[in-house]
């Protein structure tokens, strides 16, 4: 009878080890009586090369740190990407959660429905009003991994994130048929398409192209790269499964009427800029016609940036020609 009793708690404590590790493995936020910091999500956006575009919608049902699902989100939630831009964000969660280092953010999206119900989820609106529904190229997988570097949550403070959804990486153009149809691009290519940026410590190039004509150059558009990083003959042609182009760029913003550009939430370290210029199409992506000559106007080498964490750069530039590709 004692080995028995023996046994049976030996038993006891395994199952009751089990459960405990069962619990641990939650996936929500873990104990709720941990330290907590306040962790905010952000969200915004660079641009899309699309004339017939309006709007470019995404419907987030979850969001998950590491795996565990962050309830301060309260979701179903759509967002209208190509409302945020030029530095414009919106909050897509904010809420307490367990101190900690982190490393991954993921998205679950809904292709099907938007936040009221109504379909699909994830779509483009044309300048008719019509809606196109977007998909993952080839795939029905809506939980979206993110490449993201190391974040910590710490106890008492807040931690604020911006997740930067770059358009032109993110969707690509089907000008086969009658019609231009959208769709996102590969898995891969949608992960690197967003970056994650701690919006405290970012900082801005502004600028402005003192002699800027939409007639002679076409739609302009800036693009940030990481000094030394920017490859014409690469960059210039279409990469990887979707062929994208300026694939490595961190960021871009379009040039306005007036000459002006923003590029938003980059973090701390050398830039290089380079601007393109764009034809209008009935239909489709802008087509890429030529690169533009650039001339600094204050001293700063644009193609050695320094942008230093939570001060803003600003460049004034002049074009002294288009360049061939």
């Amino acid at each position: 009878m004692k080995t028995s009793r023996m046994f049976f708690g030996m038993l006891l404590i395994g199952a009751l080890g089990f459960f405990q590790m069962s619990c641990d493995d939650s996936t929500t936020d873990p104990d709720p009586n941990s330290p907590k910091g306040t962790l905010r999500i952000g969200i915004t956006d660079a641009p899309i090369d699309a004339p017939d575009v309006k709007g470019a919608f995404v419907t987030v049902t979850e969001v998950k740190i590491d795996g565990k699902t962050f309830e301060g989100f309260k979701g179903p939630k759509t967002v209208n990407l190509l409302e945020l831009q030029n530095g414009n964000s919106a909050s897509l969660c904010d809420g307490d959660f367990s101190a900690g280092t982190f490393n991954k953010i993921t998205l679950v999206l809904d292709y099907e429905k938007d936040q009221s119900g109504n379909a699909p989820g994830c779509y483009i609106q044309k300048t008719d009003n019509t809606k196109q529904k977007l998909q993952l190229s080839g795939s029905t997988q809506n939980s979206i991994d993110l490449n993201t570097k190391e974040f910590i949550v710490k106890e008492g403070t807040a931690t604020d994130l911006m997740l930067d959804f770059d358009l032109r990486k993110a969707i690509k153009a089907d000008n086969s048929g009658s019609q231009t149809t959208y769709s996102f691009v590969s898995y891969n290519e949608l992960q690197s398409s967003i970056r994650m940026v701690e919006r405290t410590s970012a900082s801005n190039i502004t600028g402005k192209i003192d002699n800027y004509n939409a007639t002679t150059m076409g739609n302009v558009v800036v693009y940030v790269y990481k000094k030394g990083t920017f490859n014409q003959s690469t960059e210039t042609q279409g990469q990887g499964t979707s062929q994208v182009q300026f694939k490595n760029a961190v960021t871009s913003t379009k040039v306005d009427a007036n000459g002006n550009f923003k590029a938003a939430f980059l973090e701390q370290g050398d830039y290089e800029v380079h601007c393109a210029s764009y034809n209008k199409p009935s239909g489709g992506l802008f087509g890429l016609i030529a690169l533009l000559d650039l001339n600094s106007k204050n001293s700063i080498d644009l193609k050695s940036i320094s942008v230093k964490s939570g001060a803003d750069v600003n460049l004034a530039i002049s074009v002294s020609t288009l360049l061939g590709l």
